[in-house]
């Protein structure tokens, strides 16, 4: 075998390698992305409860018993 095929087969190997690891950092990027989005409709899920429990809060005080 020669140099040049050698040489050829080392670049070829590496490049797999690095091809492997991009997909795996992309996939982590994905899941923090996902989590992120998550996080984010979860805050605003609970500041709509929020929301609702004074709105609640205020025709309760309101109510003369």
């Amino acid at each position: 075998m020669s140099n040049i095929n050698r040489i050829i087969l080392a670049v070829n190997g590496r490049v797999a390698e690095l091809r492997a690891r991009a997909d795996e950092e992309a996939e982590q990027g994905e899941i923090v992305e996902k989590v992120i989005i998550v996080a984010a409709v979860a805050a605003m899920a609970i500041a709509a409860m929020a929301a609702i429990k004074a709105l609640v809060d205020i025709k309760i005080g309101g109510i003369q018993l």
